[in-house]
């Protein structure tokens, strides 16, 4: 079989391979019950949502053409962008808090496009934080410092 879009295939390749490392890294974690789920059911479901996606787009790369692998330029400022705004989200979320470590990681990944429209980001950062808060400190009860003062 000819593989047809190369950049699908790698892509699904790379999805797959994360999910299942999560999948065999969680598989340790207490999944709980139906009733009172424990700490390991969101990575599980996250880490098989990856698999899944791996599998539709390597599907994809082997039916449906697409670009090569090796056609045009690798955009770099964006990966660069993504990983430097993860690590400051791990290294800022315990001392600076929730709000502080989502605003400089959202603000990194922004910097990885020149089309970044910086009002909206604005808006967008805020609703973000917001939504944040409401579902992880007061929904989900988890103890996670808002802000660096708390």
């Amino acid at each position: 079989m000819r593989i047809k879009g190369s950049q699908d295939l790698a892509a699904g390749l790379m999805f797959g391979i994360i999910g299942l490392l999560a999948i065999k890294i969680g598989a340790d974690y207490p999944v709980g019950s139906w009733q009172r789920p424990g700490t390991g059911v969101l990575p599980l479901i996250l880490a098989w949502c990856l698999v899944g996606i791996g599998a539709i787009l390597t599907l994809k790369g082997l039916v449906s053409a697409g670009p090569s692998l090796l056609e045009g330029q690798w955009a770099w400022r964006p990966v660069i962008m993504v990983t430097l705004a993860g690590i400051a989200f791990a290294l800022l979320v315990d001392d600076g808090g929730l709000v502080a470590a989502m605003a400089v990681s959202m603000a990194i990944c922004a910097l990885g496009t020149p089309e970044t429209r910086w009002r909206e980001f604005a808006y967008f950062t805020v609703i973000m934080c917001v939504t944040a808060v409401l579902m992880f400190i007061k929904g989900l009860g988890m103890p996670i410092k808002v802000f660096p003062w708390n």
